[in-house]
């Protein structure tokens, strides 16, 4: 056969394939390199002791930790068939044997019987092999699982430490408005003694006062609920209000690496994640069930060994005689399930469904990550807009605040007006801060997703390694 072309064109392909390849792998190293410094722990060194103490703490990865072991056993359970099983019966007998129509004539023995067997199995069709392999599958399954739970945890950790940030910050604007009407009362009171204001005026500020009392105890309350539940869901005892910080450092920009994270998903059809790992080691499993039943009616061979002192009885004539008898035997056996009531048949039929039911789920879940993805993308460059909205409303405030102390220091405002534009700024770092914890929450949740968040790197390997 002639070849037509140069040797280099011929390569050309391969090789553009190869950098292409290994263009790809370099841009997903760097991607997770560049990720490492953009997570809320990064910018709030205290979350992170928070996320690695919650592997042992939180109740979710206990529970998760119990499911491994349980699993593990099922693989130590489904192994033994195919290894050799030994067993041995020992007693210490005495017996006495006569004939019945001769009552004279018996025999007694007395002594330390017993019976020692060896079976390993020879031929099961792989059902053996199939069953252990399908347990391996489901412990590595609810490795992965443990992963995701985990994964699943931090961004929830993530999130809720955010916001416990930010309830502190409205917490602090709602004592300090409670403080400002308060004391606007007391003012208020002493005109009315001087009759410079009416009695409806008074009442007016009272009700202001009682309005600010109910806004800070609301406040209160749902700051310490969501701190309790912060703690029940991580596990660290150590969390007050004293101890969270006061603000969460400005985001930086991760739009661009957001848009090659949602490329690379979509590319890959999400098949790099943990998701799509645990549910194609479920399709294996299901699959290797299967195969395990389908032979279920065929013959299985056994190999035995044995060997036993006992006790037996003769008779001749009128004697007994009894002795003591060693034996020892080899032997291939074979076992045939010839019909099971139809057993066999229900149980391939549960393991198909199993398998198709799994096959359909990874397709409609997978499908509705991709979905969850770009539309986590699109709300980062809403959040990022709102950022900066934030950002500016901020600035107004402190800045309106710098001109109404100055008017105030030439006598054209009164003091009053800078205490209530500070409280006002409370109020706008507030929602500042709430900007930039939406805008990280959900930067956190979507390299989650992604399937690139650097918190598994502190899990296993083997429970954490994704499927490329």
């Amino acid at each position: 056969m002639v070849t037509t072309g140069s040797p280099i064109l011929r390569c050309f392909p391969r090789a553009v394939i190869l950098l292409v390849a290994l263009g790809a792998t370099v841009c997903g190293r760097a991607q997770r390199a560049e990720i490492a410094g953009t997570m809320p722990e990064d910018y709030l060194p205290e979350l992170k002791a928070i996320l690695a103490g919650a592997v042992q703490q939180s109740p979710q990865m206990i529970g998760s930790q119990f499911e491994i072991a349980q699993r593990e056993a099922y693989r130590i359970r489904d192994d033994s068939p195919r290894l050799p099983s030994f067993r041995a019966d020992v007693n210490f007998a005495n017996t006495e044997t006569s004939i019945s129509s001769n009552n004279s004539s018996r025999s007694r023995d007395n002594g330390l019987f017993y019976s020692v067997g060896l079976s390993q199995a020879l031929f099961h069709w792989g059902a053996l092999k199939n069953q252990s392999a399908a347990a391996r599958l489901s412990l590595e399954a609810s490795r992965k699982s443990a992963a995701k739970v985990y994964r699943e945890l931090c961004v929830l950790l993530r999130q809720a430490y955010l916001d416990l940030i930010v309830r502190k910050a409205r917490l602090r604007h709602a004592r300090e408005s409670h403080r400002l009407v308060t004391e606007a009362v007391k003012v208020s009171q002493d005109r009315f003694a001087r009759g410079l204001i009416s009695t409806g005026d008074l009442e007016g500020e009272k009700l202001r006062v009682r309005e600010a009392a109910l806004e800070l105890a609301r406040a209160e309350s749902d700051f310490e609920q969501t701190r309790r539940g912060f703690v029940r869901l991580s596990g660290f005892r150590g969390l007050t209000e004293a101890s969270l910080p006061d603000d969460i450092p400005a985001p930086a920009p991760v739009e661009p690496l957001a848009a090659a994270l949602g490329a690379a998903l979509q590319r890959e059809g999400a098949a790099g994640t943990l998701d799509a790992a645990i549910l194609d080691l479920k399709i294996k499993e299901s699959l290797l069930r299967y195969r395990t039943e389908s032979v279920r009616l065929l013959p299985k061979l056994f190999a035995n060994a044995g060997y036993s002192l006992e006790n037996t009885t003769n008779v001749n004539a009128n004697q007994v005689n009894q002795q003591a008898v060693a034996r020892q035997t080899y032997s291939i056996s074979a076992q045939w399930a010839i019909f099971d009531g139809f057993a066999t048949r229900a149980a391939k039929l549960e393991a198909r469904s199993t398998q198709r039911y799994y096959e359909v789920r990874k397709t409609a879940e997978l499908e509705a990550l991709l979905q969850q993805a770009q539309h986590l993308e699109r709300q980062l460059k809403l959040d990022r807009e709102g950022v900066e909205l934030a950002e500016i409303r901020h600035g107004l405030a402190i800045e309106g605040r710098r001109r109404i102390a100055e008017e105030a220091a030439l006598g054209n405002l009164p003091k009053g007006d800078v205490e209530r534009a500070e409280v006002g700024i409370l109020q706008a770092n507030a929602v500042r801060l709430s900007a930039r914890a939406a805008l990280l929450g959900r930067w956190s949740e979507y390299v989650a997703i992604a399937g690139e968040d650097p918190i598994l790197n502190a899990f296993p390997v083997r429970y954490a390694t994704e499927q490329k």
